[in-house]
């Protein structure tokens, strides 16, 4: 059956970040939950950029009333966390912009604070039927891995783009927090963090942070307070994972036991594939005295007890460069090296897209989606 959310699963799998059919139909679920099936129609009319309403009612004029009641129900869905909304901001005046969101990052973190156990599970089920494989070890990720701020003090071999910290010192704003998606859909299914001390562990920046406090998820914060909670996150063992290029409009702060990043990532045989991240961690079997404490530490499981009471070791393919161990190592014998594939991440967000998108469909479906935007088309 050619139903709208057939229709809407196809059209979400135009964009950079597949949303591929499984052969369970969880993925059709996901869609019910989130849309109606009117709500869906009109979806299939949205672009990847967002646009104003009078751009979406040229193309949906003919499934809804009239214009107000497209933007009722276009403010709706991203109420709910189904479309991406944005502000643009003009010298004089501003509008409202929508468009359609891909499934991560975008619906699923979108329904932080209103996420149910069956949303949770049938997200699983996606993962475990199609989704995990089609987006997990892509060419370009959406989000990277940088290190602890500790792990790289007075290390020459970092760059800019990996001093989280640095960015946030430099950073305009504003800021805002929000409580982590995946800490919130681990507890509903009988799994509660034992690493984090709260839920609100996810910082967004600029543009993104302006969005997700209108949409009332998140709090403005000051920068003083983003720097004391990526303090905490190192302290409780939590992976920084901002976007992947260099002006990130967020940065997860991620524990090993609820991010869906590294759990999926786990089960790879080698997740530093999978992740990009411009460090590795190295031992020195001089100094290690085998105590144990990095193992407990290595979210990815990327380091190995020696045999007859040696130095651990580093199993490369598995290792992120998050610095964890390096920080608690009692003897320092661990220090984070510079890998010699390292590469710079895009410089924006629209860049990081743009290349996720040729990655997928090439430079003619890049030149494609490129025409269609000056002709004002939804791509």
């Amino acid at each position: 059956m050619d139903s709208a959310y057939h229709r809407l699963r196809r059209r979400l799998d135009e964009l950079p970040i597949p949303f591929p059919e499984s052969e369970t139909g969880v993925e059709l679920r996901l869609l019910q939950a989130l849309f109606s099936r009117e709500e869906a129609e009109v979806a299939v009319h949205l672009s990847a950029v967002p646009e104003p309403v009078t751009a979406i009612y040229r193309r949906a004029a003919p499934l809804v009333e009239n214009h107000a009641s497209l933007e009722a129900m276009l403010k709706e869905l991203a109420r709910r966390g189904a479309i991406n909304a944005v502000t643009e901001i003009h010298r004089d005046s501003s509008r409202q912009c929508y468009g359609l969101a891909p499934l991560v990052v975008g619906m699923f973190e979108f329904q932080v604070d209103r996420l149910t156990p069956e949303f949770v599970r049938d997200f699983h089920d996606y993962a475990d039927h199609g989704f995990r494989e089609a987006v997990v070890g892509t060419r370009t990720a959406q989000m990277r891995t940088v290190p602890v701020g500790a792990a790289i003090t007075g290390t020459r071999a970092v760059g800019s783009y990996d001093d989280i910290r640095d960015y946030v010192r430099k950073s305009p704003g504003p800021f805002a927090v929000m409580n982590c998606v995946c800490r919130q859909g681990a507890e509903l299914l009988g799994a509660p963090c034992r690493s984090s001390s709260t839920h609100e562990t996810c910082i967004t920046i600029g543009s993104a942070a302006r969005s997700m406090v209108v949409s009332t998820v998140s709090r403005p914060v000051e920068r003083e307070e983003v720097l004391e909670i990526l303090n905490r996150a190192e302290g409780e063992g939590h992976v920084l994972q901002p976007q992947n290029s260099r002006t990130p409009g967020f940065i997860c702060c991620c524990c090993r036991d609820c991010c869906e990043v590294l759990r999926n990532a786990r089960r790879l045989p080698h997740p530093a594939d999978a992740i990009p991240t411009t460090h590795r961690a190295a031992v020195d079997p001089g100094s290690c005295t085998a105590c144990g404490i990095c193992l407990k530490r290595c979210p990815l499981e990327a380091l190995t007890p020696g045999t007859l009471g040696r130095s651990v070791q580093v199993i490369p393919g598995r290792c992120i460069g998050c610095g964890l161990c390096v920080t608690t190592c009692p003897t320092r014998a661990i220090s984070l090296t510079r890998r010699a594939d390292a590469k710079r991440p895009p410089r924006t967000t629209m860049a990081m897209y743009l290349k996720i998108l040729r990655h997928r469909f090439g430079l003619p479906g890049l030149a494609r989606a490129g025409i269609r935007r000056v002709l004002r088309r939804k791509i």
